[in-house]
């Protein structure tokens, strides 16, 4: 019985060295791809970032192409220009983005009052 558990426990220290030399392959193999796989894991985010927001990342996008050769200065000159050229062109956006947002206040104060009368009938 006694030459049993020393044959184990003789068993068990080799396992066990070989166990902490597998730990040390281990930590050097993922020291070598711990760059690789932090670059993979920046990629998926980055592509995760893209699928949840098209719309930001479509309009960064369009905003850096407009920037790209002539600065801020150019398209504020640019701006300018076309709104002093074309002050129908800003005064018929203006009207309409206001026209929105009174039809909206609009169509509100119509359900209130509709509200009111089905309550009282």
């Amino acid at each position: 019985m006694k030459n049993r558990l020393a044959a184990l426990s003789y068993r068990r220290r080799i396992l066990l060295e070989k166990i902490e030399a597998q730990r040390v392959d281990v930590a050097v193999i993922s020291q070598d791809l711990q760059k690789p796989l932090a670059l993979a894991d920046m990629g998926l985010k980055a592509a995760r970032f893209i699928r949840n927001h098209p719309g930001l990342v479509a309009g960064s996008l369009a905003v850096l192409l407009s920037l790209r050769g002539k600065g801020v200065a150019g398209l504020a000159q640019k701006g300018w220009r076309l709104m002093y050229l074309y002050p129908s062109i800003l005064s018929f956006g203006l009207n309409y983005l206001f026209s929105a947002f009174r039809s909206q206040s609009a169509e509100e104060l119509l359900e209130e009052r509709n509200a009111e009368v089905d309550h009282s009938q």
